[in-house]
């Protein structure tokens, strides 16, 4: 198994519950999902990502706008992982992502799903409910040393530590981050003066990066409630005075670009 105990370590088993040889028992929530954080690796009561925040990403995502980033990661999970594979969702959000690879990958994997935020992985569980999802701590992922081929990061928080214990020797990380010039025209409608973002990708010990690709293009959104939600899903919202933010309430179609990197690391290759 992939799982283990948060308290002791030991490997997880399912049936009725999830449990390991030392009676430690984690019930499944009856969307599926099994709550794998211990009370002192929260930082919060509802950590991670909140309600509103989820329904936006998902109501965005839902339309298709980030699209051809999921095919880049399919192809590349078809390009490295073989039938039978672990692979891990490490901040699943609402599982759009994992979601695409379950539907489209030609590749037969053994997926799992993992987020601090309880009702991102209630609503991934939801949507794949062949998946193992759970809520977890990236900095604390309840994972058995060396017991995934490969994982995919998109836009969220990452261990280089906690990736280096839990992906074989010879596996893979897939790293996706903003490109430089991700949502510039929104910037540039939000602030006075505007940056655009550095392309460093992740700093990963033990990973050698082996491929990168940008995923840049061009949409129009064509109702305001798609450029509100967009915002919303982004880092940006949460740290912009609101009356900037609002700034964006003048628009009722706005076109973007879609900037994306995405490295492909690999566990002790040199």
């Amino acid at each position: 198994m992939v799982l283990r105990c948060p308290k002791c370590q030991q490997e997880l088993t399912r049936d009725f519950d999830w449990h390991c040889v030392n009676n430690h028992h984690y019930d499944i929530a009856k969307e599926g999902y099994v709550n794998l954080v211990l009370a002192n690796q929260k930082h919060s009561t509802n950590p991670g990502d909140d309600a509103l925040s989820l329904k936006s990403r998902q109501q965005f995502l839902s339309h298709g706008y980030y699209q051809p980033l999921a095919e880049e990661i399919s192809k590349i999970v078809v390009k490295y992982l073989d039938d039978g594979d672990s692979f891990l969702d490490a901040g699943c959000g609402s599982g759009y992502y994992l979601n695409y690879l379950v539907n489209n990958c030609t590749k037969k994997l053994n997926y799992y799903a993992v987020d601090i935020a309880k009702k991102g992985v209630a609503m991934c569980a939801k949507m794949n409910p062949e998946t193992i999802c759970f809520v977890g701590n990236v900095f604390h992922l309840p994972i058995v040393d060396g017991s995934l081929t490969g994982l995919m990061s998109v836009f969220t928080p990452y261990s280089s530590e906690e990736f280096s214990r839990v992906v074989k020797d010879g596996g893979y990380v897939i790293a996706v981050s903003p490109g430089e010039k991700h949502l510039i025209e929104m910037k540039e409608i939000v602030y006075k003066q505007v940056y655009t973002n550095e392309e460093t990708g992740y700093k990963l010990d033990d990973f050698t990066l082996i491929e990168r690709n940008k995923v840049t293009y061009v949409v129009t959104l064509e109702k305001q409630e798609d450029i509100e939600t967009l915002w919303r899903m982004t880092p940006y919202y949460h740290t912009t005075y609101i009356g900037d933010s609002e700034k964006l309430l003048n628009y009722k179609q706005l076109t973007v670009t879609c900037d994306f990197l995405v490295s492909v690391y690999k566990r002790g290759a040199r």
